[in-house]
């Protein structure tokens, strides 16, 4: 029987006298006292605190057990792990070992804690704690039995509930980082298996339900009336009952016989399922979505399977099966190893008709696409990027559900390799180059091209510490001859182009056509030397320069009246042009000092230039020949026009140029007298303009100007214009050498003109409280997703058009703008205009609802392009998305309504129509 413990100071000699037995105890049974902070040794120092009347331990003892009131700590081992010489007798060691607990078990109470040394049972009372190896138990109340190592760990009714049904302290026992929660707990040590009744826990972003659930191996549940739902709601919105269930932890569930319920009412039964409980990828079959369309009839889309190969790579497959129609296959695998490289190979392959066998009119379409992705960084000074892409002309267009895809005229592929020295500002590129034309076949190559470049350095330098670099300070300093830079870049290529030509027939255009296909290789190099200077001449910046250009190509042409030919050889081009340039900065600044304006500023940057380029079209250089053609011209030509790079510029170039830019500022007091004042650009003006003395008409350019400016930081406005001065003959139909001002007392005409006005705004963005209907684990998963925070997501093979990314709820509302206008008119009796308008709207009904627009409006064809209205709703677990396309080429809906939580994400219900037969 427990005795009362009577609360005074511990004279010395009671201590003494426990002390004596924790001693005895701890050599009979190898257990040791700590404190909850710190180890409760009986030493000297310890005594000499008791002996000056610190109160430290409350106790009571019979001749059986033994009682500490103090909140312990305490740390229990089997003595049979013990050398043999601390054991004190044989009987002590057979009576310990009999609990089979090989390792250190600490447990803690914050009330008190009974020990019988006669039964060997332990009591531990208030907020009671135990950890043995990878196991922890939290209880209010937990009973050890240490001679069959078992434990039996419950709640205790709150006190202060009236209606006596509210328990605390119920038992959360911790696994290998699983929870498992109940209101009985029992465990046995020796066999590591335990029963929770009426438990649950959240293993993998998922949550368990059972009467009763019993571990049986350490990653082995049975559970008995189970429930598995990824809902956190109290009572959930759906899950899958099953009344026997087998969970293998961080593996999968096994459920025996298994119903769906939503809302409480089953929907669904199978005779068995298996859900995955591992986190990260893993292998399985992606399932597919059932259809039906009045072309290609019944259809299965994107079933396939995934294949977790490591973690390292995966690979996935899916199939799109029409039962009139054909087959669609889309395949990817992917590798990677994070920080070093990532890379991807996809291929999709087609297969479709249309119509039966027989029929004259049946149509079929076979296409495929490849694509080859490889992103590595070798060193930190060395990277290799590979994107190439191979695919039939239609397939985009046949296969496609991805807008941008179906928009896509040309596949632009590459491979590059770059190296840079970064102390010697030098770089090395190689790259490869394919761009295929979708529409024509037409296809461009460059394989491979070579780049080098080196940065400006200044060879007649003087190497000391404080002339080194560009600085202000340093060019003071330095002789003129010290300022002179120079530049280089290098660049090889080999080129190979293949163009299809298609000549109709005459008698039947449109099905009788042939097409010839002419394959053009070319090989080139080209150096770029510049030499300049930067001096200084009070204030402004004058900057003398000298390029020289130097082409090597292996072949030539020759051209007379029959034709054109190509001429193999090693020919050299070689250029070169000079210039000086000034530019100065001068400011203007008024103060009103009015309406809370404080300064307007103006900063005018002009910049005047001139260049000379001789025309290396004279005979002289013998770059350009002439021949006279079958009507008696004369015609020149340049004999390496069709090259690479092409020829030296012929015509004499005496270029000056005419550069001025003005921006406009202000500054205006804050609302906030703590804060500084705010700055924004009012204006930014540019224009420009040349005169070239050595044309012999036409010497001055037109004038182009540009503008642009941003109000409030809500509005962006900006234009640019184009004026000619010259008079436009309507009967040559081009511009004459004569001026308008002289002829019209004009000073230019207006050629083009462009204007872009584009806005955005939103609603005040709500304090990030987080999303109350979002669970957590889900929450997390897409904040995973979309930051890309780990691994990589898996990549679906079934994306489209109807792809649609979480609305933020955050945001009440958000609007989008903007409109463009061109027109062009060289003649000005042809003018060619382009007007549209681009909207996108988007705002939420309620906290739930998101509702969300967009299209675009030509006013000059007077059509709508690509409208789409979206409304999405947020039903806690379960989220529903629908998407409408009302017109054009894209014309559909989606209808879908999914659970939110990625391992189940093919759980759904979809309904979509497709004026093209395209689904996902």
């Amino acid at each position: 029987m427990r005795q009362t413990a009577r609360r005074t100071r511990a004279p010395l000699a009671h201590v003494v006298s426990l002390w004596q037995k924790l001693r005895k105890h701890h050599r009979e049974y190898g257990v040791s006292y700590q404190l909850r902070e710190q180890t409760l040794t009986f030493s000297v120092r310890l005594a000499v605190v008791l002996f000056l009347g610190v109160p430290f331990v409350v106790y009571s003892q019979n001749k059986d057990s033994l009682s500490l009131s103090a909140p312990l700590s305490v740390v229990r081992k089997d003595t049979s792990s013990l050398p043999a010489d601390t054991l004190s007798s044989k009987n002590d060691s057979i009576q310990t070992s009999r609990s089979g607990v090989d390792t250190l078990v600490v447990y803690t109470a914050k009330d008190s804690i009974v020990y019988s040394m006669r039964t060997r049972f332990m009591n531990l009372y208030g907020k009671s704690e135990l950890n043995y190896r990878r196991m922890g138990l939290k209880a209010e109340r937990v009973n050890v039995n240490w001679d069959n190592a078992t434990l039996f760990a419950e709640g205790i009714k709150d006190t202060a509930d009236k209606a006596g049904k509210k328990i605390v302290g119920s038992p959360i026992m911790s696994d290998a980082g699983e929870d498992y929660k109940g209101s009985h707990i029992g465990y046995n040590f020796r066999t590591q298996k335990g029963k929770i009744n009426l438990g649950n826990t959240e293993i993998e972003q998922g949550y368990y339900y059972g009467e009763a659930i019993k571990k049986i191996d350490k990653d082995i549940l049975f559970v008995e009336n189970g429930r598995y739902t990824t809902c956190d709601a109290e009572h959930p919105h759906y899950y899958f009952f099953s009344p026997k269930m087998k969970v293998i932890v961080r593996d999968h569930i096994v459920a025996e016989p298994i119903y769906f319920y939503v809302a409480d009412v089953p929907l669904f039964a199978l005779p068995f399922g298996a859900f995955p409980n591992k986190a990260g990828r893993r292998s399985g079959i992606i399932a597919p979505a059932y259809g039906e369309d009045f072309r290609k009839g019944q259809f299965l889309s994107h079933i396939g399977y995934y294949w977790a190969i490591s973690d390292y790579m995966d690979a996935s497959t899916a199939f799109d099966l029409y039962t009139r129609g054909g087959w669609v296959n889309r395949s990817l695998f992917r590798y990677g190893l994070r920080y070093d490289f990532t890379g991807s190979v996809s291929m999709n392959v087609t297969s479709l008709h249309d119509g039966e066998p027989s029929d004259p009119a049946r149509t079929e379409q076979r296409d495929y696409n490849i694509n080859i992705s490889h992103n590595q960084t070798i060193n930190p000074t060395t990277r290799l990027d590979v994107n190439f892409t191979f695919a039939t002309g239609s397939y985009f267009h046949n296969v496609s559900s991805n807008l941008n895809e179906i928009l896509r005229q040309n596949i632009v592929s590459n491979a590059t390799l770059s190296k840079t020295w970064e102390e010697g500002n030098r770089s090395l590129t190689m790259s490869a180059y394919r761009d295929q034309n979708l529409v024509t076949g037409n296809v461009e190559e460059r394989i491979p091209s070579i780049s080098f470049s080196q940065g400006q350095f200044f060879p007649f330098r003087r190497q000391t510490p404080k002339l080194r670099g560009l600085s202000s300070e340093g060019d003071s300093e330095l002789h003129w001859y010290e300022m002179i830079g120079v530049t280089y870049s290098g660049d090889a290529r080999s080129n190979r182009s293949k163009r299809n030509e298609v000549i109709k027939s005459i008698v039947n255009p449109l099905q009788d056509s042939t097409t010839i296909t002419t394959i053009q290789e070319r090989y080139g190099v080209k150096h770029n030397v510049q030499i300049s200077a930067s001096p200084k001449a009070g204030y402004f910046n004058i900057s003398p320069s000298v390029s020289y250009q130097e082409l090597w190509y292996t072949k030539s042409i020759e051209q007379d009246s029959n034709g054109t030919r190509d001429v193999k050889g090693l020919r050299a081009v070689r250029t070169f042009s000079t210039g000086v340039s000034a530019s100065t900065r001068f400011f203007g600044i008024f103060q009103p000092q009015v309406f809370g304006i404080t300064g307007i500023r103006q900063t005018v940057t002009p910049s005047l230039s001139f260049n000379y380029t001789p025309d290396f079209s004279d005979p002289k250089y013998g770059y350009y020949g002439t021949y006279i053609d079958k009507g008696g011209r004369t015609v020149k030509y340049s004999f390496f026009e069709r090259e690479i790079y092409g020829g030296a510029q012929a015509g004499l170039q005496e270029n000056l140029s005419l550069s001025i830019g003005s921006l406009f500022e202000m500054k205006y007091k804050s609302t906030d007298t703590s804060q500084q004042e705010q700055k924004i650009q009012l204006l930014n003006i540019g224009g420009g303009v040349s005169y070239n003395f050595a044309a012999d008409s036409l010497k001055l350019s037109p004038l182009s100007l540009s503008y642009r400016t941003d109000i409030g930081r809500y509005l962006s406005i900006s234009a640019g214009t184009t004026h000619d001065f010259y008079v436009f003959d309507p009967v040559a139909k081009t511009r004459v050498n004569r001026f308008l001002f002289s002829d019209r007392k004009k000073l230019a005409d207006l050629t083009s003109v462009s204007f872009n006005l584009s806005t955005t705004l939103s609603g005040e963005k709500k304090a990030p409280t987080g999303n109350a209907s979002t669970p957590q684990h889900v929450q997390a998963e897409q904040d995973r997703v979309s930051g890309q925070v780990g691994p990589p997501a898996q990549q679906q093979t079934y994306q489209g058009l109807f792809e649609e990314q979480t609305p933020d709820f955050n945001i009440p509302w958000n609007l989008a703008l903007s409109y463009s206008f061109s027109q062009t008119q060289y003649n000005p009796e042809q003018k060619f205009v382009s007007s549209s308008l681009n909207a996108t709207i988007s705002f939420n009904l309620t906290d739930k609802w998101r509702f969300s627009t967009s299209g675009s409006y030509d006013f000059t064809r007077k059509e709508f392009a690509a409208p789409s209205v979206n409304i999405y709703r947020d039903l806690h677990c379960w989220e529903m998305n629908v998407t409408w396309f009302p017109m054009g080429f894209y014309r559909g809906y989606r209808f879908e309504l999914r659970i939110k939580a990625p391992q189940l994400q093919d759980i759904k219900i979809t309904k979509q129509g497709s004026e093209r037969g395209t689904y996902y």
